[in-house]
């Protein structure tokens, strides 16, 4: 399998930031408060906190890969209780939140980053991991045999709001239409 090369490495960060600036307006508007972007940082393995809840998709078209929005324990608790109130985090109606945010968040990011390159670019269907997204965030990293573009969501005050995490398909870096 062929591995994205150092030299592609900035111009998918550059991807990644974009996105994830769409995505932080996004989360902006439905929390009702300010949410800003970390610069993007690169991971080669990743462990996410025990109880990490995560969205995933997998993408194809332009870019490729798996993105994921990733919620710890505290973070997702403050979000539901945002949206839902005190809805048990483990109730159908919390699951269905989740995903939705996973969703919207997706498809600010990758909606922007598919104007950006003048591609077509699909997510899945969601999947949620409710508490072990850092299991699946290491498979899908050993699968792809990649590194993983993370980018924080954080509030004012300096504290994460999320993390949006892209696993490029290692095509996407080489790919000329890219």
């Amino acid at each position: 399998m062929m591995r994205v090369d150092a030299s592609d490495l900035d111009f998918l960060c550059e991807l990644a930031n974009v996105g994830a600036g769409h995505a932080a307006g996004a989360l902006a508007l439905l929390l009702g408060c300010p949410i800003r972007m970390s610069v993007p940082r690169v991971q080669r393995r990743r462990g996410a906190q025990q109880g990490t809840s995560g969205i995933f998709f997998e993408v194809e078209g332009g870019i490729g890969g798996v993105f994921a929005v990733l919620f710890p324990p505290r973070e997702r608790s403050a979000l539901l209780a945002a949206l839902l109130g005190d809805a048990d985090p483990q109730a159908e109606q919390s699951e269905s939140a989740l995903r939705e945010v996973g969703n919207i968040l997706a498809s600010h990011a990758l909606s922007a980053v598919a104007d950006l390159i003048g591609a077509r670019v699909l997510p899945s269907v969601p999947v949620l991991a409710l508490e072990a997204a850092g299991s699946l965030l290491a498979s899908f990293q050993v699968r792809l045999d990649e590194l993983a573009i993370e980018t924080p969501l954080i509030d004012t005050h300096g504290a994460q709001r999320g993390l949006l995490v892209w696993i490029p398909a290692p095509a996407a870096a080489s790919d000329p239409a890219v």
